[in-house]
């Protein structure tokens, strides 16, 4: 696994699991997702929690500059840092999906870079050139797809979109 997937996997983890934080029973349903009741996603991963996955933030640190650094500075900004998550889509879509098991991370290229020219072509660690596209499927392996149709793909790429102020304004976790 390459650098920059494992970023995004730590960093899309970590949206996936902040979906799982407290308040998700005060979310509204869009009428687009409300295709079943929600759950409460805090009684589910307070009961049962299967996200054990968890890592020191040291060891995250670690992993997060040993990619930073492989991009030799990236003195323009042009390189990829991070992949940002609106967490209330993330938690509406759970809600109104109980029955995702598993949230599917697929790297794309985002539509703007695909239609000036470049479908196909490698955009190396470019931000503004790539995204994730977020799939939820259930215990039997189908995607469960927005009203039978849709996906989420709207997620920020960072540098670009970064956080300015408190600690996700840094690139690495806090270390206290």
């Amino acid at each position: 696994m390459n650098t920059i997937k494992a970023t995004a996997i730590v960093f899309a983890s970590a949206a996936i699991l902040s979906a799982c934080g407290t308040g998700a029973s005060d979310n509204k349903q869009t009428t687009d997702t409300a295709t079943a009741a929600p759950a409460n996603l805090m009684a589910a991963a307070d009961s049962n929690d299967t996200c054990a996955s968890d890592i020191p933030v040291d060891s995250a640190n670690k992993m997060i500059g040993s990619y930073i650094q492989s991009l030799g500075g990236n003195p323009s900004n042009e390189n990829l840092y991070s992949l940002i998550a609106d967490a209330n889509c993330l938690r509406n879509y759970l809600n109104a999906h109980p029955e995702v098991t598993n949230v599917k991370l697929m790297f794309a290229h985002t539509l703007d870079y695909i239609n000036t020219g470049h479908q196909g072509q490698n955009a190396g660690y470019k931000s503004g050139a790539l995204t994730l596209v977020i799939a939820g499927y259930d215990a039997a392996g189908n995607y469960v797809l927005i009203n039978g149709n849709r996906v989420m793909d709207r997620v920020a790429p960072c540098p670009i979109d970064c956080p300015q102020t408190g600690t996700a304004a840094s690139n690495t976790l806090p270390a206290n």
